[in-house]
């Protein structure tokens, strides 16, 4: 007897249920940990080294997620309306191309001067727009040595100054953007041992116009503490420099120049430094050390650098795959060792600006300018963009409703000065502008999940989420954790459902169908919570942990049917019926030795060794074979089990699937048999050349079943006595001219459906019981009416005979030999003319000995 898998189907489905929680937890609770341990997004840019293996990890993932995140901005942009609170003035095309038609040569070159831009800026603000933010970059001095309109002068930052004095006539009304480096750059200077001083100041802040001053001259500056005040010198190379710096910055004699000391040194206003002064935000709430690292800042040039003018970060990070969906509000710049300022997004400080406040406040996810915007960000200060279209047009607005062209404010801007009425009506009141170039020049532009946008039409469109306090949520570690838990659990339950029934093609894709519908279930509940609440949960994270807990625990079930499916087939053989075979699976110890009732069949084909010498080989077993496919055909559609002796086919029935009406079972399967015997007789005679019968013997009673054999080799099947007697009287058969002989256990269990008749009573020598030996002659109300005439008779003559009455018996049977043609009739006269003639002992009662 081989081990038995786990005996009980329940036992199987605990053993299951265990398996798939376990995937679940160890599937779901890595991806879990991964989306959980979400590394802030600041800290990781501030990372030196190279990501580690679960970072890379976790960028496979944001990879796939960015994907589905990119279709679902662009379903809630078609969704939404643009924005016409935000207008990009392009310095475009059609800019540079009327420019070049105009009278001053000046206007058609490229880069503008800066003078020009100035003009624009300043006539943007009179047609109403309440801050201009310039999206271009002046990180080295103007090319332009003239200003329009001025003598060719010697002085290189004299277009520069200009653009100043444009910005400083619309104070707070300007926003100069700058850049956010990867790596710290190095700054030289040639050395200044001297000073000469500047000014006296109450506050470093009041310090800082002069400060612009000495570095639009091309000076260093210094801002020294001097008790309650400040005093601002400038470097100078030598003391004979002082007449020349003096006379630049306007300061009169006589001057006051001294040397500076090394501890002075520190006290140095670089460009850069002035420009954090005026840009530094102070926030309540939030953690500097989360923010990105602004290790660098790309700059406006010195003379550029004013206190009436706003400053912000202009670039927008990027993404692992390159593209643009989130805006930094917020840097940390840290220059030395415990000095840390915090450095606000352009969209940030221009809403500051257009808010009336400097109150930055950190709660709940939520960055608050004042009391009047506020904006979903991350610890990081990072927020996601919504974009108010699906999709970016190719013109300068990105996905804002307006865009302008720079020539339209340049002409109202002249008809201006030459009192000439307004020609444009630019509707500018109340918007803020942004100017910036997407000439085909210096056409820059981004990708993002509404295609290439330019960099100031991203810039828009983020102020115009915070003017809504309106942006894309990302759902919190957590909440990604449970649901990637809660998915990996829901496929633990699919699978262990559905999982292991899943055999057949059509149960496959039932079962895969089930799949894919709760996978576009979760995608679709993705997809309206990020429409309807803005908010941005997993799909990738969730799905992947939901697929290989199924694919784990479908694997492990059907693996487990696979083994018990195989097992059954090979204790019961392939011949075994689909319905015994489900219920043996479901309980195994339906395989476990006992002792139990059943019902055995033996059937023999008539006359096989003279087949065998009248065939050759190979149509012997061709006729063999379709025989024995008739015939367990009848037998597994009735729940029986096969088993083959080269022409001799054993059937059971109550093995290993217990019934009551096993006896039933198989005097049907005989009387089954014998009609798909007549169905194909004449096929068979006609292919093999041979009429084929056979017989069969039906016993039923107590046998033991089970998995017999040895190690290498073993089948389930029955033994016991009641076996032996089903094989003779398969045997006698033969004697008594029948075709179906059943024992007496079976005649009593099965007589209420089916009609036998005694033929004959048997002991076995060394048996104290005989038995008796009963023919089946049909069903009940199927009888022919022949039949039914020769059972009385026969009864009658059975009767007799066991009464030793021989020669009234055997006037009878000679009647049922000649009237009806009686096989069984046609024994008996012999037997009772033996006996009349040679007379049993007076102890006789009528049964025959047999050997054992």
């Amino acid at each position: 007897m081989r081990d038995l898998p786990a005996h009980s189907r329940g036992r199987r489905f605990l053993a299951t249920l265990g398996f798939s929680l376990l995937q679940a937890v160890l599937f779901g609770g890595a991806v879990a940990l991964l989306v959980y341990f979400r590394v802030p997004r600041g800290v990781r840019e501030d990372a030196d080294d190279a990501p580690r293996i679960h970072q890379r990890i976790q960028d496979g993932l944001e990879r796939l997620e960015l994907w589905t995140y990119d279709w679902r901005a662009r379903d809630l942009g078609r969704a939404s309306t643009r924005s016409d609170e935000v207008v990009v003035v392009a310095i475009d095309d059609e800019t540079l191309a009327s420019a070049r038609k105009d009278e001053l040569a000046a206007v058609a070159v490229y880069p503008w001067p800066r003078q020009l831009i100035g003009e624009v800026m300043e006539r943007l603000v009179s047609e109403g727009s309440p801050l201009v933010i310039s999206d271009l970059r002046y990180l080295d001095l103007s090319p332009r040595t003239c200003a329009l309109g001025y003598p060719q002068g010697p002085d290189p930052v004299a277009d520069d100054l200009a653009l100043r004095a444009a910005l400083d006539r619309v104070p707070q009304q300007s926003l100069l953007t700058f850049s956010v480096e990867p790596s710290a750059s190095r700054v030289g200077s040639s050395p200044r041992p001297f000073l000469l001083q500047v000014a006296r100041r109450d506050s470093p802040q009041e310090a800082r116009e002069v400060v612009r001053r000495i570095l639009a001259a091309r000076r260093p500056a210094f801002v020294i503490p001097d008790r309650n005040r400040v005093q601002v010198w400038a470097g100078l190379a030598s003391e004979s420099d002082a007449d020349e710096v003096g006379h630049a910055l306007g300061l009169a004699t006589p001057y006051q120049v001294r040397e500076l000391s090394p501890a002075e040194r520190a006290y140095e206003v670089t460009p850069l430094s002035l420009l954090v002064s005026l840009a530094e935000v102070k926030v309540e709430g939030i953690d500097p050390a989360l923010l990105p690292v602004a290790r660098a800042l790309a700059h406006p040039v010195a003379p550029l650098l004013g206190d009436r003018s706003l400053y912000g970060v202009g670039d927008p990070p990027r993404d692992v795959d390159g593209a643009v969906r989130t805006f930094a509000h917020l840097y940390r710049y840290a220059p030395r060792e415990g000095e840390v300022h915090l450095l606000p997004s352009a969209p940030l400080a221009a809403a500051m600006r257009l808010a009336g406040t400097d109150s930055l406040r950190y709660a709940e996810g939520r960055l608050w300018v004042g009391d009047k915007y506020s904006l979903p960000v991350d610890s990081s200060g990072y927020s996601l963009i919504r974009w108010d279209a699906a999709e970016s047009g190719r013109d300068a607005r990105g996905t804002l409703k307006r865009d302008l062209s720079a020539w339209r404010v340049l002409v109202n801007a002249r008809d201006r000065q030459r009192g000439l009425p307004q020609r444009f009506r630019n509707e500018l009141d109340g918007r803020t502008t942004i100017l910036a170039d997407t000439s085909s020049y210096s056409r820059e532009t981004l990708s993002t999940p509404v295609g290439q946008v330019p960099r100031a039409a991203v810039t828009g469109q983020v102020l115009a989420n915070v003017l809504r306090s309106d942006a894309i949520r990302r759902a919190e570690p957590r909440l990604e954790a449970i649901l990637v838990l809660a998915m990996a659990f829901l496929g633990a339950l699919v699978a262990l459902t559905f999982g292991a029934s899943a055999r057949t093609p059509l149960a496959s894709a039932v079962y895969l169908g089930l799949l894919l519908g709760l996978a576009g279930a979760y995608m679709s509940l993705t997809r309206s919570v990020f429409l309807e609440e803005r908010l941005w949960i997993p799909m990738v994270a969730p799905l992947i942990a939901m697929a290989a807990t199924v694919f784990g625990t479908t694997t492990y079930a059907q693996r487990t049917e696979r083994r018990i499916r195989e097992l059954i087939t090979s204790l019961l053989g392939g011949s075994i019926s689909p319905e015994v075979a489900r219920q043996v699976s479901r309980d195994l110890s339906l395989m476990r030795p006992e002792r139990r009732p059943a019902t055995i069949a033996f059937c023999d084909i008539e006359g096989f060794t003279r087949l065998s010498e009248q065939l050759p080989p190979e149509r012997l077993v061709q006729l063999l074979n379709d025989f024995l496919t008739e015939m367990t055909t009848v037998v597994r559609s009735h729940g029986g089990h096969v088993e083959y002796t080269g022409d001799t086919l054993m059937a059971f029935w109550g093995a290993p699937v217990r019934t009551d009406r096993h006896a039933h079972l198989g005097c049907e399967s005989m009387l089954l048999m014998r009609e798909a015997l007549g169905r194909k007789q004449r096929v068979w005679e006609d292919r093999y050349g041979q009429r084929i019968d056979f017989r069969a013997g039906i016993n039923s009673g107590e046998v033991l079943a089970g998995d017999m054999g040895s190690e290498l080799q073993s089948k389930y099947t029955v033994l016991g006595d009641a076996v032996i007697l089903a094989s003779r009287l398969e045997r006698a058969n033969r004697e008594l001219g029948t075709w179906i002989l059943v024992g007496e256990g079976t005649a009593k269990t099965a007589s209420d459906a089916y009609v036998f008749r005694e033929v004959d009573r048997v002991r076995v020598r060394g048996k104290s019981l005989p038995w008796a030996v009963l023919e089946l002659v049909g069903r009940k109300d199927e009888v022919p009416e022949e039949k039914l005439k020769l059972l009385p008779l026969h009864e009658q003559a059975m009767l007799a005979y066991h009464q030793r009455q021989f020669t009234d018996a055997g006037a009878l049977f000679a009647r049922l030999k000649t009237e009806f043609n009686d096989p069984v009739a046609a024994v008996y006269v012999e037997r009772c003319l033996r006996l009349g003639q040679f007379p049993p002992p007076a102890e006789w009662d009528g049964v025959f000995e047999q050997a054992a």
